[in-house]
């Protein structure tokens, strides 16, 4: 039996991609890339699962950043690196398509779906630029571009492929039923990171890893070009801001954590200095809850060195905006 690499994303494209390789008789290995922002990671498992395929999920390494930081092909309206990521992505499907013994990579993509990575000459270059010439099959849109490797060979029968054009998902919910889907997955909602990755990229341009981590987590506030706050929402938030403060490669941030009331940690980054951390502590009493005015008391953590301090009276300032 055949096999077939398909990226996974979980959603209605990539799905799809899956059901008709498999109508065609293919053993699909579904892989989804985590890069360092959230990734659809629950979704992709759920819909491998229905679709009763093997989900295996990778990470980027930390060349992706250069990816991010310095994009060749320029970046989309969200700061995206379109073109670059998906050529980085496909690379990494192609490793993996040599590794499980596939003949080809499969994506959902539709031809005009997305204007910064999905016009006729982008896909074009993500495959010539992947190295992917021949073994890059996007099933939805294939009788638009030119014939693959295996479909040339009879492996894939390319009259059972289709000629999807534009962002229209109308035709492709449609598939989606004919093709048995028993859930259509919906368009994903998740809040665009672009504001944060564009001013990490403006006022940190050797920002690591754990810095674009830290933009996936909590309210960020930027205090002046060197200084900005992370505030956490929920219990779920503090603790990953608690594990980004211990972290081995942190940049040497602080830590305020409420000692005698409730409310979000804050994780204080840049040029820690006294006049941070009084904006840091007007940004923890914003959104604290059932606290004493009078007797607001935060436990600093900086250094290695853990103290109790007062923050009566702190207030983060109106010119710095959330993120």
């Amino acid at each position: 039996m055949p096999r077939a690499v398909v990226l996974f994303s979980g959603g209605l494209d990539s799905t799809l991609a899956v059901r008709i390789l498999q109508q065609q008789g293919f053993e699909v290995e579904a892989l989804n890339i985590r890069t360092i922002f959230e990734c659809c990671k629950a979704r992709a498992a759920k819909a491998a699962a229905d679709l009763d395929v093997r989900l295996t999920v990778l990470s980027v390494a930390d060349d992706y950043l250069d990816v991010i930081r310095n994009p060749v092909h320029g970046y989309g309206k969200g700061v995206n690196a379109c073109i670059d990521c998906r050529i980085h992505m496909c690379k990494m499907a192609k490793t993996f398509m040599e590794q499980v013994g596939a003949c080809v990579v499969v994506t959902g993509e539709v031809l005009g779906q997305r204007p910064m990575s999905q016009r006729r000459w982008q896909v074009e270059l993500i495959e010539r630029k992947s190295g992917l010439e021949g073994r890059l099959l996007r099933p939805l849109s294939a009788k638009l571009l030119p014939p693959t490797v295996p479909e040339r060979d009879g492996l894939i029968d390319r009259d059972r492929l289709y000629g999807f054009n534009g962002s229209s998902r109308k035709a492709l919910i449609a598939l989606g039923r004919q093709l048995g889907l028993r859930d259509i997955p919906q368009p994903s909602t998740e809040v665009t990171f672009a504001p944060r990755v564009r001013d990490l990229i403006k006022s940190h341009p050797t920002a690591t890893r754990w810095d674009f981590e830290l933009l996936n987590v909590g309210r960020h506030v930027r205090f002046d070009a060197k200084t900005k706050a992370v505030a956490g929402r929920n219990e779920r938030e503090n603790s990953l801001l608690r594990g980004f403060f211990q972290r081995a490669d942190a940049p040497e941030p602080a830590l305020l954590q409420p000692e005698n009331f409730r409310g979000p940690y804050v994780i204080v980054v840049g040029n820690v200095r006294r006049e941070a951390i009084e904006l840091a502590a007007g940004f923890l009493l914003r959104f604290a809850r059932r606290r004493d005015p009078r007797d607001a008391q935060v436990r600093l953590t900086y250094r290695g060195s853990s103290q109790v301090v007062e923050i009566r009276g702190a207030q983060m300032t109106a010119s710095a905006p959330l993120l």
